[in-house]
């Protein structure tokens, strides 16, 4: 399995590297607080490259990159990351069904594998499902509203979340989300954070 999690590594290099297509930044946030997928303080930056898309994100707990294609109407890529000291890797697919300047509505899946269990020493011979997350998202304006469902560590989960987004000056923007997640004992989820738009 360790010959798998180098081959997606090597591949997510080459699909990033072939061509002569310019890799072109779009924005770049840094949020805190509790959200959907994460929690504590977040640096985001998504970048394009063609139609391509990718995605990498600094978290307290991860480092993910993401890399999805554009093929027909939807996107979809590998994703490596290092969760809890564990490296993962896993594929990421993303569905615009309607997208309108002032609304839209997509879809996405996201599942993972890990090399052994998070908070735990790596083990490449213990490869396991780690997380699948399949969300909904509508947008309307500076609204949005992504209700997912979540399967972490053998159980699954509910989660909504509403987002609002408020421009500031010139590029800058800041937004705010508030939610429930209905995983495990439940929690309330809270998140504030800028948003740069290059």
């Amino acid at each position: 399995m360790r010959k798998i999690y180098v081959l997606t590594v090597v591949v997510l290099i080459a699909l990033t590297a072939q061509g002569q297509k310019k890799i072109e930044g779009q924005n770049l946030s840094i949020s805190s607080g509790k959200g959907a997928l994460s929690s504590g303080i977040l640096f985001n930056a998504n970048f394009k490259r063609g139609n391509d898309l990718l995605n990498f994100t600094l978290g307290e707990r991860d480092i993910y990159l993401t890399y999805m294609k554009k093929i027909g109407k939807f996107y979809t890529g590998p994703s490596i990351e290092f969760y809890h000291n564990v490296p993962t890797m896993g594929l990421i697919t993303s569905l615009p069904i309607i997208n309108k300047k002032k609304f839209s509505l997509s879809l996405m899946n996201w599942f993972g594998i890990s090399a052994g269990i998070p908070g735990e020493k790596a083990d490449f011979n213990n490869f396991q499902l780690l997380f699948f997350y399949q969300s909904a998202e509508i947008a309307y304006q500076r609204i949005s509203l992504n209700g997912a469902i979540l399967w972490y560590e053998k159980k699954w989960g509910k989660l909504f979340e509403f987002k609002y987004k408020q421009p500031l000056i010139e590029n800058f923007g800041c937004f705010m989300s508030a939610g429930y997640n209905f995983y495990g004992d439940g929690d309330y989820l809270f998140k504030i954070g800028l948003n740069y738009t290059l």
